[in-house]
């Protein structure tokens, strides 16, 4: 640097700002004891020269600041980009022509008055704060400088409070916390209950749902023991089931022994006096008449229509009142229906299964111990049928009802047997049937109607007749069925074998789903 006052060479700097400012102090002090000493070190003169001399000092202080600022800002324009030094160049214009700031301290006038203090004391505040917003602006620069020239390792101030800023934001919204007061207003401790509060809201339900959970694992594993306790393995119950049924029939053996000598009968054998009441009845001549004479009219109106060409079908009788005017239709609901189950009905009663299996031994006492057994509709035979080879479970398994949402084979290729047959059917008729309490009489007629349409009514009734456990619980020794099998009516009925039909199934619950589709 050349001598004081002189230019600035190429590569040269002004001096920092503290050394200028203990120059100039210095030198203002100098100044001020020689102007002491010219006045004659007069007592009024002294306080005119100290301010005097602060205000020198202020505006040499104010001067030296704004130039190392140039200074500076100069620098950064030399060292930035061609897209930075635009704007860079337009921020020192604006700082070069806004001048120094004016220096803080009294005038050069005499005493003021109470009013002017208060106005110089308000000025000066405003300069101070207008000082301060400029020397925090300056040392934000200084900062990014230094950071950018790398010596100075930590971020500056101001990105620093911008980054908090943001923070702080981000967890107001979350915590939904209430902050329209002033900060400056709350006491650390209120800001800190605050924030204690916000989070609680948040972390307390998410408590009680870690809570809840684990007493819900908790729970489950209990259960998922007690099941495994409680399991047992399928070949430990068939054999503890086997040794039951064998003490069992050992017992029912040593019952019957003593049944036989005590009161002379066997077992299952039913006294003759428990079916007096029931004499007249024996005679079944008159239904196996009355079940031809309806074949033979079904089977006559089923060639009429098919040499017409006409068969009848559900949709035919959309407009047909509840009941049928249809003449095929009737004939089979109202006279083949009503003949079959007459049949069927003959010697057909309601048993108790635990009376059978335990008081077997000993029937000779039942007439003692029982009234007349109960009559038992032939509809409740084929649903009892069902319900014997768990046709819920064999129609709602997975496997069927995959294979029918997608329109596939059931059986995999295979013919449907007709034991599958009939136990789709029976589910299909309690399904429709069941929700609007039709009667047994229409159910049976349902299921014959189906039986017809699939040419398997002599199968169908084939499946009950050689079913022996249902015959022998449900049937009087005396009965069409017990006697014959069933075998004629069978023969009868097979005469419709051959015959299409396409009859309605659902005529006794139509009207009743058409109310209750349109509600």
């Amino acid at each position: 640097m050349e001598a004081e006052g002189g230019p600035l060479g190429p590569g040269e700097r002004w001096a920092p700002v503290g050394a200028v400012s203990a120059a100039a102090e210095e030198e203002a002090e100098e100044e001020a004891d020689e102007e002491e000493e010219a006045a004659g070190g007069s007592p009024q003169s002294v306080p005119r020269l100290r301010a005097e001399r602060r205000r020198l000092h202020g505006a040499l202080l104010a001067l030296a600041s704004h130039f190392a600022q140039v200074q500076f800002r100069l620098r950064q324009v030399a060292r930035a980009g061609p897209g930075e030094q635009r704007r860079l160049l337009r921020d020192l214009e604006d700082f070069a022509f806004r001048g120094c700031p004016a220096p803080l301290g009294l005038g050069l006038g005499g005493a003021p008055g109470e009013r002017e203090k208060q106005e110089q004391t308000e000025v000066q505040k405003e300069k101070q704060r207008e000082l301060i917003l400029q020397l925090k602006t300056q040392l934000d620069d200084l900062e990014t400088f230094a950071y950018q020239e790398g010596s100075y390792d930590s971020l500056p101030q101001s990105v620093v409070m911008e980054r908090q800023r943001m923070i702080i934001n981000e967890l107001i919204k979350k915590l939904d916390m209430d902050l329209s007061e002033d900060f400056a207003a709350l006491s650390p401790e209120e800001l800190r209950q605050r924030v204690d509060a916000a989070i609680a809201q948040i972390v307390n339900p998410a408590r009680v749902k870690e809570q809840l959970v684990e007493q819900l694992k908790t729970q489950i594993r209990d259960l998922e023991m007690f099941i495994n306790f409680i399991q047992v393995n399928p070949e430990d119950a068939r054999k503890v089931r086997e040794t039951g049924l064998h003490l069992m029939r050992r017992m029912l053996a040593v019952l019957q022994i003593f049944a036989v000598s005590q009161f002379g009968c066997a077992t299952g054998e039913i006294p003759r006096t428990l079916w007096q009441k029931d004499q007249d009845n024996k005679d079944y001549s008159p239904l196996i008449k009355k079940l031809e004479l309806s074949v033979e009219r079904v089977r006559q109106l089923a060639v009429k229509y098919q040499q017409e060409d006409h068969v009848i079908s559900s949709s035919d009788l959309q407009d047909i009142p509840l009941g049928g005017r249809d003449e095929l239709t009737l004939a089979v609901r109202k006279e083949l229906t009503i003949a079959l189950r007459d049949l069927m009905a003959h010697g057909l009663y309601a048993s108790s299964q635990g009376m059978s299996l335990v008081l077997a031994p000993i029937a000779c006492l039942i007439p003692a111990l029982t009234s007349s057994p109960q009559s038992m509709h032939p509809w409740e035979l084929f649903v009892k049928y069902y319900n014997t080879k768990n046709g819920q479970a064999f129609v709602e398994s997975p496997a069927r009802k995959l294979s029918q949402s997608f329109a596939l084979p059931v059986t995999g290729g295979m013919a449907v047997t007709p034991k599958q047959s009939l136990l789709t059917a029976i589910h299909t008729v309690l399904t429709e049937h069941d929700p609007f309490k039709r009667s047994a009489d229409s159910e049976l007629k349902a299921l014959v109607c189906m039986a017809l349409n699939e040419q398997r009514l002599v199968s169908w009734v084939n499946l009950i007749c050689k079913s022996g456990a249902l015959v022998q619980a449900h049937y009087q020794p005396w009965s069409y069925m017990a006697n014959t099998g069933f075998e004629s009516a069978l023969n009868v009925l097979s005469r419709l074998s051959n015959l299409k039909f396409n009859l309605p199934v659902d005529l006794a619950v139509r009207q009743l789903k058409n109310i209750k589709d349109a509600f």
